[in-house]
């Protein structure tokens, strides 16, 4: 009688447990656990909205569940720890990613409509894509902070996951940070056509989609920002675009504009120095004919000239070679030192 007790309790259990998981699985997709420099974390991107203690993953899911703005969440089981996020795809920790599993909300739904989609999903039952953060913008579907997003550039596109800042109306094309996994932008053609990094920190969204994006009738400025311990400084360039992999990329850019107090200063398009129309140029496709992206350790619209470019964002962060160190140049030939470099997309 006894043993049979056992097996009833061992059947429910099983019951219980399964459908549990059918349950979190109906709700929830499990992605990856990733690991990250600590002073990544402090990235706006990756905002933490609440941590909580949970007995379960279960438990963990209804706290997502219960908070209007979450999306994600990661559990941590030996700890009980467990965190809520509003955006991205992967969860991300500077700790051991054995004990801890990550899961993405696939959306909120009612009888009618669904009323929380993923950031970048839209329409009734979530059934659309944004093409870029702008269009994001355009729709009002996102709150006006930083977030990371899905978009499609094109129907032909696959799904990207990219940094969205809805307070400053930009998209981030190329993210380097001080304390995020440094990555190696000494890349191919292909690597830089693709795309390559990681999303939720240091990456290059890829030339394809870029071309993509602007093929979308949005007029897009080109920004260049640069941050420093204490400051930061910018540069707008006007009427950016450009060609496709057939033209090898080659870029449209002019009419630099410059902010009255923190300009970072003209290095592309500054008098005989412009690359305006040139071509993007990697170590195993290079267009420069004098070596230029060897020279600078990263593929760039680099000149037709022995100087190659009077900026390098896509450089080593360090190196004993000026030419392959990251650096940018004012108008006045002066050389800007700097923590962290992003391009952006401006609308």
């Amino acid at each position: 009688m006894a043993d049979h007790s056992i097996l009833l309790l061992l059947i429910f259990e099983f019951l219980f447990c399964f459908v549990i998981s059918e349950n979190l699985e109906s709700k929830y997709i499990k992605t990856k656990v990733l690991t990250e420099g600590m002073f990544c974390l402090t990235d706006d991107f990756l905002r933490i909205l609440d941590e909580e203690t949970a007995y379960s993953i279960i438990d963990c899911a209804r706290f997502c569940s219960s908070n209007a703005d979450c999306r994600k969440f990661m559990f941590d089981k030996e700890t009980k720890l467990c965190s809520l996020t509003e955006s991205g795809e992967n969860c991300i920790t500077d700790e051991n990613v054995d004990n801890k599993v990550c899961f993405r909300q696939k959306s909120v739904c009612n009888e009618v409509n669904c009323i929380r989609c993923p950031f970048g999903y839209y329409g009734d039952q979530c059934q659309h894509i944004i093409q870029d953060c702008s269009h994001g913008s355009q729709l009002s579907l996102f709150p006006v902070r930083r977030l990371m997003s899905f978009i499609r550039p094109s129907q032909n596109d696959r799904i990207l996951e990219v940094k969205c800042d809805f307070e400053h109306s930009v998209m981030m094309i190329q993210y380097r940070r001080f304390g995020c996994q440094e990555l190696d932008f000494n890349r191919t053609m292909d690597e830089y056509a693709g795309g390559f990094g990681y999303p939720h920190g240091n990456y290059w969204l890829g030339l394809d989609h870029l071309y993509n994006i602007l093929q979308n009738s949005r007029q897009f400025k080109f920004v260049v920002f640069v941050t420093f311990p204490s400051s930061s400084l910018f540069g707008w360039y006007m009427d950016f675009n450009i060609s496709s992999r057939l033209d090898n990329y080659r870029i449209s850019i002019n009419s630099y504009w410059p902010d009255p107090n923190y300009s970072i200063g003209d290095s592309l398009t500054n008098a005989t120095f412009n690359i305006d129309g040139r071509p993007f140029s990697t170590y195993d496709n290079d267009s420069s004919n004098h070596n230029c992206p060897d020279r600078f350790k990263g593929g760039w619209w680099f000149l037709d000239d022995p100087v190659c470019s009077r900026a390098n964002v896509n450089g080593r962060r360090f190196d004993n070679n000026f030419e392959a160190t990251w650096h940018w140049l004012d108008n006045l030939g002066n050389r800007t030192f700097f923590y962290d470099v992003q391009l952006r997309l401006k609308w």
